[in-house]
């Protein structure tokens, strides 16, 4: 690279004098078995494809540190494309860009200044990198803690890098992240992808700890070139995993992205920008939903009429922070890929209580509802405590009381006055759950997650208006 970085890459060229069309392949954070990787680029050199693929600077064979899909990283992949158009049988007005995970960030942010860039197919990108780490004022600390260790045995991290990690893993003040987050999002840049009108497909999962589901379909929104977003059951990267095959037969991502690059690179008309925008599989389900936009599936959100579980007429519902009761988020990392295989977390609704957990159920649906979208809970409370944290799960709940969790997300508050009451909205990660009739939604209010790192006192009170806590999601009949 220009700075003097070594960048290790592998080369495949396609037989014939060409010029071909030309994939780059910025690596993920941690790699897939080294045999999947490889025989896909072997498929796309067959196919007519120069492949040059490579591994991000600071990660595994390369030189330099991590810089999290900023600005050197975005240099480097424009670099790779500079490179292999002078070095290999590439055709300049045919660059595409096709990678997953952390690669699929650096690839649309890539894509987005690099006006040489036709297609690009993105499995699993974050598009708001602060979002993925910080809900609702509340650190994903593990999640951070997981990636920072796959970081540190895998390659080696920037100072600023390592930096933005400490703050993430920790209950320090977030505020400096948000620019270091910025400048390594997609969302950042759309204007730049909308100049061109430059093809983006992209696919996600509902479980995904990092990529929180919405947060892709609110970036699909803001595009208006060609564009294409899948969203399958599983935790990150599952429904393009070499398992995925085994568990979900028909989801084939990979291949879908493989359609969209011989659409726009190698010129097939096969129909691959004439699906709609956005294609959902429900977690529960099988059938594939098309929708004109990730709006569109949301429409308006319902309230849904809840009822404190055990209030005794009482006005309130305490609980206490920093204390787990049996409502979970999922053993992490596991879950996405329990998911998968349709095994969502669950629990037993008659356990929970308070002061452990809060409860509000619905009565039983008369009729088979859809849920499409993000879940709101809003509430009112008071606190013993300046700062705390709670955690908001809803739940599909059965006839025998189990419950299956159909989204979940943590919330933080700072600077309240003890026994003041104050307003909290807990905006959820998005989901596409069937409810059967017979069943009941459930809220539940816990005081932790292992997934969070929470702020105030251990045991701390929470009291929470009965009344005033609301649940609004986009439900619909079936």
């Amino acid at each position: 690279m220009r700075d003097g970085t070594r960048i290790a890459a592998t080369v495949h060229t396609p037989a014939g004098a060409g010029p071909h069309p030309l994939i780059v392949v910025p690596g993920a954070w941690w790699t897939m078995p080294q045999d999947v990787l490889l025989d896909e680029k072997k498929e796309l050199a067959r196919a007519g494809y120069v492949v040059v693929s490579y591994d991000p600077r600071g990660l595994r064979s390369s030189g330099g540190e991590i810089d999290m899909a900023g600005p050197s990283d975005q240099a480097d992949a424009s670099e790779m494309i500079t490179w292999a158009l002078g070095h290999t049988p590439a055709d300049e007005r045919r660059v595409g860009l096709y990678s997953s995970s952390y690669g699929a960030a650096v690839a649309l942010n890539t894509a987005a200044r690099d006006p040489r860039v036709a297609a690009v197919a993105s499995l699993c990108p974050w598009t708001d990198l602060f979002d993925s780490f910080v809900r609702n004022g509340t650190n994903a600390g593990t999640i951070a803690t997981y990636q920072a260790v796959l970081g540190a045995l895998n390659g080696r991290m920037s100072a600023q890098t390592r930096q933005a990690f400490a703050r993430l893993t920790s209950k320090r003040d977030t505020a400096g992240v948000r620019v270091w987050a910025r400048q390594r999002s997609p969302r950042t840049f759309t204007a730049g992808l909308n100049a061109r009108r430059t093809p983006v497909f992209m696919a996600g999962e509902w479980d995904d700890p990092l990529v929180p589901a919405g947060q892709t379909g609110r970036f699909l929104d803001q595009l208006t070139g060609p564009r294409q977003l899948r969203m399958n059951p599983g935790g990150h990267g599952d429904s393009s995993s070499r398992e995925a095959a085994l568990l979900q037969p028909n989801a084939a991502i990979r291949e879908h992205a493989r359609h969209w690059l011989d659409r726009f690179l190698l010129g097939r008309l096969n129909g691959a920008d004439r699906h709609a925008p956005l294609l959902v599989r429900p977690r529960n389900g099988d059938r594939v939903e098309s929708y004109p936009s990730w709006s569109a599936m949301e429409r308006s959100p319902s309230h849904v009429p809840l009822r404190a579980q055990r209030n005794s007429g009482r006005d309130d519902v305490r609980l206490l922070t920093g204390l787990h009761s049996p409502a979970d988020s999922g053993a992490f990392p596991v879950a996405g890929l329990a998911d998968s295989a349709g095994l969502a977390p669950t629990t037993v609704l008659p356990l929970l209580d308070s002061p452990l957990a809060a409860v509000w159920r619905s009565e039983p649906l008369e009729r088979p509802w859809r849920l499409r979208g993000s879940p709101v809970v809003r509430s009112r409370l008071t606190s013993t405590a300046p700062e705390g944290t709670f955690v908001s799960y809803l739940y599909d709940v059965d006839p025998l009381g189990v419950a299956r969790l159909i989204s979940h997300a943590p919330y933080s508050f700072r600077g309240a006055t003890p026994g003041t009451r104050f307003a909290a909205e807990v905006a959820m990660p998005a989901a596409a759950w069937n409810v059967p009739p017979g069943h009941r939604l459930a809220l539940v209010l816990d005081g932790s997650d292992h997934r969070y790192t929470g702020v105030g006192p251990i045991a701390s009170t929470l009291t929470f208006s009965a009344a005033d806590t609301r649940l609004s999601t986009p439900l619909r009949p079936a």
